[in-house]
């Protein structure tokens, strides 16, 4: 057998890969192999990986954002005064929405693993889709709760779910960066959104519409296109490059592209030779028994819940200041391009050089120096100079986060362990959004002194978590390295 065949040592994988047409394709029969080829064909094939599923995934993560982050840009139109409600009770509804996603984040991604990531998110996206539409509907307090927490149950479980289907093709070299790119859909549509509801909210009054309708009537329709572009060409499975509208007659890549992207990731971590797993209590009780898991949930809890309120009211906070509602909503996109850059920067920084946790302690960094100075803006005399420190301190506002999910999930040892342990982590998230839900109240307005004071101390609390685990991964590793020295040397 020649080493350059690319059916090779993994003939019967790529044939099951290359044919099948489920999302449930086999890999256990992936044999121990050596690379049969040259690192410009890898790196050809991992860009052809790139393009064909990162637009798609992103596609999707953008309009779910769409739909969690227009209700501040909602904010700055009639919305509290159409349903006669007031920020307090925003608030609510916003912890209602993220107690939502905490109910059904871990039974979102068991079904997951049961029916397929294509199948299950698809209907997932399509879902929300119309809830986030039919909110054009609400008259009330009721109606706005009940909106709220169906949108939420409805978006349970994507993050996470998506994030193991599109790492399970990366090396874990790769982590970092490609979970930036990931969420770059995130960013970029917190960017967009703003932009897009400057337009939408102008249209207020047309079609008997208020502007606040507008913004989820378009961005609810262009979340269900995004859930049929996503079921009809999401590649199944890594090696299976037949969508679903391909009717199994082409596929993405070919046979010799499969070969190589199915063995680079299986050298790189064996353990994903294993085929579509199943979430036990078991698995569910090993992972919480991880003692730094809890410092990783900190981290992403504490930056969530400090910035939770912020990045609502910003585009409020920046109107106060003295700009009309179309220039707070433009102005407020400033903030996510920026943070498209930082995160980009530290996330390859951080996989060029193999260390996560200084590069998450900088953005803590960041973000208790912009938030303490948040303190400060009612002092300020122009309105530019209270609109630059607002925009600096949102630029942080998921970096934390986003490097944390990368770098918890190079230290996963199973499939299994990294499918909960990105749950966790992304309820954390949700439950960091219930906790800063009331940091921003009506009482507090609009200098909300207290509320800044609070995030600060959050601020504090984010630093000093990153600064504990990124020593405690140093030590560990420094005792793993000199112990090896030490076993090599007998």
């Amino acid at each position: 057998m020649k080493l350059d065949d690319p059916k090779g040592p993994v003939s019967g994988c790529v044939a099951a890969l290359g044919q099948g047409s489920t999302d449930s394709d086999d890999m256990s029969n992936v044999g121990v192999v050596l690379p049969n080829w040259e690192p410009a064909e890898e790196k050809k094939t991992k860009r052809k990986i790139d393009l064909v599923l990162l637009p798609i995934v992103i596609f999707a993560f953008f309009t779910l954002q769409l739909d969690r982050g227009n209700l501040s840009n909602a904010l700055t139109s009639t919305i509290t005064k159409d349903l006669h409600i007031n920020t307090n009770q925003i608030n609510i509804g916003s912890q209602l929405f993220n107690a939502g996603i905490v109910v059904l984040e871990l039974p979102s991604n068991m079904l997951m693993q049961r029916y397929g990531p294509r199948n299950w998110l698809s209907v997932q996206i399509f879902a929300w889709g119309l809830i986030a539409t039919f909110q054009i509907f609400m008259t009330d307090y009721k109606g706005f709760l009940s909106t709220r927490l169906l949108l939420g149950l409805c978006e349970a479980g994507f993050v996470p779910g998506a994030l193991y289907y599109v790492t399970s093709w990366y090396k874990k070299s790769e982590t970092s960066f490609i979970v930036m790119i990931f969420f770059l859909g995130q960013n970029f549509a917190s960017a967009t959104a703003n932009l897009i509801a400057t337009g939408l909210v102008s249209l207020d009054g047309k079609a008997n519409l208020a502007g606040w309708q507008w913004i989820f009537l378009v961005e609810g329709i262009l979340t269900i296109s995004a859930a049929v572009v996503f079921c009809l060409f999401l590649p199944p499975a890594i090696g299976n490059g037949k969508p679903l509208i391909s009717m199994g007659s082409w596929s993405y890549f070919t046979e010799r592209e499969s070969h190589i992207m199915i063995n680079r990731v299986v050298l790189d971590d064996p353990s994903k030779t294993e085929k579509k797993i199943r979430i036990t209590a078991k698995d569910i009780f090993d992972t919480l028994r991880q003692p730094k898991l809890y410092l990783h949930v900190a981290i992403t809890m504490i930056s969530t819940a400090a910035t939770h309120g912020l990045t609502i009211y910003t585009p409020s906070l920046i109107k106060s200041f003295g700009f009309t509602t179309t220039e707070a909503n433009a102005l407020n996109s400033v903030w996510a391009y920026g943070a498209m850059i930082l995160n980009g920067v530290l996330a390859f920084s951080a996989d060029r050089t193999g260390h996560r946790g200084p590069f998450v302690l900088i953005a803590a960094t960041w973000t208790l120096t912009t938030y303490s100075c948040m303190n400060t803006v009612r002092h300020m005399e122009s309105k530019w100079h209270k609109y630059a420190v607002t925009i600096l301190a949102n630029v942080p506002y998921s970096t934390p986060h986003i490097l944390n999910v990368g770098w918890v999930s190079v230290h996963c040892k199973t499939p299994a362990q990294r499918s909960v342990t990105q749950v966790i982590i992304i309820m954390s998230a949700s439950l960091g959004g219930i906790a800063g839900g009331q940091t921003f109240r009506s009482e507090d307005a609009p200098l909300y002194i207290k509320g800044f004071r609070q995030v600060t101390y959050m601020a504090a609390g984010l630093w000093a978590s990153t600064a504990i685990l990124t020593t405690w991964y140093f030590i560990e590793g420094k005792y793993r390295r000199t112990k090896q020295t030490t076993d090599l040397e007998m």
